[in-house]
């Protein structure tokens, strides 16, 4: 009477089957999880109101994210969010506010941090940074004015 569906997928490397309930332990998306920068412990990047954009993924718009917004891809548009992580081959193309930020990929456009901002050595960021408080780390880029909120 009901049946498992399962989903074709396809890949470089293989076209296997993976049932639907396992998409979310695929081991590639898996990887891109684990790639993306580290949260705290006892956190969960599957919470309802997080964001993850993998790498090879585009997402154009604007966005209203209520909690962690986790990049490895791309966003071109403007972002709202609790909490942004930029991982080194994240890249972010628009305005962005949020609370708490910490950047190690690309930022271009205007960027407002009210709590704490971390830029990582190989962040690239161009445009003006707003901010409370701030760590950078030697190595990183920036190209635009910083100024205190």
């Amino acid at each position: 009477m009901f049946f498992k569906k399962e989903i074709e997928t396809t890949s470089n490397t293989s076209s296997e089957m993976i049932p639907a309930n396992d998409l979310l332990q695929n081991e590639e998306i898996s990887e891109i999880i684990q790639s993306a920068p580290t949260l705290p412990e006892g956190q969960n990047v599957r919470q309802a109101g997080n964001l993850v954009v993998g790498e090879g993924v585009c997402l154009m718009g604007s966005f209203n994210v209520p909690n962690k917004t986790i990049i490895t891809g791309l966003i071109e548009g403007s972002l709202a969010t609790k909490e942004l992580l930029v991982g080194k081959e994240g890249r972010v193309q628009g305005e962005v506010n949020c609370q708490l930020a910490d950047i190690a990929g690309h930022v271009e456009n205007d960027l407002q941090v009210h709590i704490t901002l971390t830029i990582r050595a190989s962040a690239v960021i161009t445009g003006n940074i707003f901010y409370h408080e701030i760590t950078i780390e030697k190595g990183a880029k920036i190209s635009g004015q910083l100024a205190r909120l």
